[in-house]
């Protein structure tokens, strides 16, 4: 019986320190994120193609949908290791703002003013290095 409770307790001891770790860790451009995403719900309507999975209500615009959406979703932060500068957070949503067309919109990481949301290769995965 003594073995079974030093087992019980190393696991929640184990268990516990999992979380601590997994929840421990910041998000991060979680602001950054979520001025990016705010830029690009303003085209909700004029690009179509930026779609949610559900309407809130049909009560509130599909603007403030998207923005509520997306205020939830950049709560994980950005696809990187270092947060952006203000100064890049906001040359990209000007980039947004100043869009002709859908296409930044749509994919903003492929303007050079938001380049900074592709994220660094971290280098040769391991299934690649097999390939010889």
């Amino acid at each position: 019986m003594l073995d079974r409770a030093k087992r019980l307790t190393a696991m929640l001891a184990l268990v516990g320190a999992g979380t601590i770790f997994a929840c421990g860790q910041s998000a991060v451009g979680v602001d950054a994120c979520q001025q990016i995403q705010r830029a690009r719900c303003g085209w909700v309507v004029e690009c179509p193609s930026i779609t949610l999975p559900t309407r809130r209500s049909e009560s509130t615009s599909p603007v403030d949908d998207c923005t509520r959406y997306y205020n939830d979703q950049c709560l994980h932060g950005l696809v990187t290791t270092v947060a952006p500068s203000q100064g890049e957070v906001q040359a990209c949503v000007d980039a947004i703002n100043a869009a002709t067309s859908c296409d930044i919109v749509y994919a903003p990481e492929t303007s050079s003013a938001c380049a900074f949301l592709i994220p660094v290769d971290a280098g040769v995965d391991a299934s690649d290095a097999k390939k010889d």
